[in-house]
């Protein structure tokens, strides 16, 4: 890459940053893949569009863990603690989506890849220039996640109160779980790019 890393100041330093961002992306990679399991345990009420959607959707997840995991090894950054619960409560939301049927299951795809998407974007954005290995393979698996995202939008109404209220609880404890694995990186993060100027894979992954 031959764009220049945006400046930062020093309450980003690499080693840090990078390892809280590989921890909680590699949770929340675990956490998707119970969320999508517990999905496909009610695979036989499905559409046979639905269950091929959560079965490539699943594989995508377990590729994009297995890739994180191997980005940590490479860092010598070892997983997070609270890596349990966060395929606990994946489960148990994969659960609660069931009981609103097909729209449910798009609906908490929704909401979830829409709060993932700005953080892994953000990611993309610290790490070009300082980790562009790490950076391109976030921006790939973004690109998965975008469409996962699209694929959730267009299988539920946005204007139904109950499908609003979900997905805005959803997309906020997403929010939550990232601000509290980061120590609060995410929020600081976020403020800190909308005074840079995109650049290099920043570009590349825009929505």
């Amino acid at each position: 890459m031959t764009d220049a890393a945006p400046a930062f100041g020093l309450e980003f330093p690499l080693e840090r940053t990078r390892a809280r961002i590989l921890r909680v992306n590699h949770s929340g990679e675990c956490g998707a893949v119970a969320i999508y399991q517990a999905q496909r345990l009610f695979g036989w009420a499905w559409s046979d569009d639905l269950n091929a959607f959560l079965a490539d959707a699943v594989a995508h997840e377990k590729t994009h863990r297995k890739c994180f995991r191997e980005a940590m090894r490479d860092r010598n950054v070892s997983p997070c603690a609270t890596r349990p619960l966060w395929v606990a409560g994946g489960f148990l939301l994969g659960l609660v989506s069931v009981l609103g049927g097909r729209r449910g299951i798009y609906a908490c795809t929704a909401a979830i890849e829409q709060a993932v998407h700005g953080h892994l974007a953000e990611q993309a954005a610290y790490l070009t220039g300082r980790d562009d290995a790490l950076a391109e393979l976030i921006a790939d698996i973004l690109q998965e996640e975008i469409e996962h995202m699209r694929e959730g939008e267009k299988g539920f109404d946005p204007d139904c109160a109950a499908a609003a209220g979900f997905t805005g609880m959803v997309r906020s404890a997403t929010d939550a779980l990232v601000w509290l694995a980061t120590f609060g990186d995410s929020s600081r993060l976020r403020k800190s790019l909308r005074l840079q100027p995109p650049s290099g894979v920043a570009r590349r992954i825009g929505p």
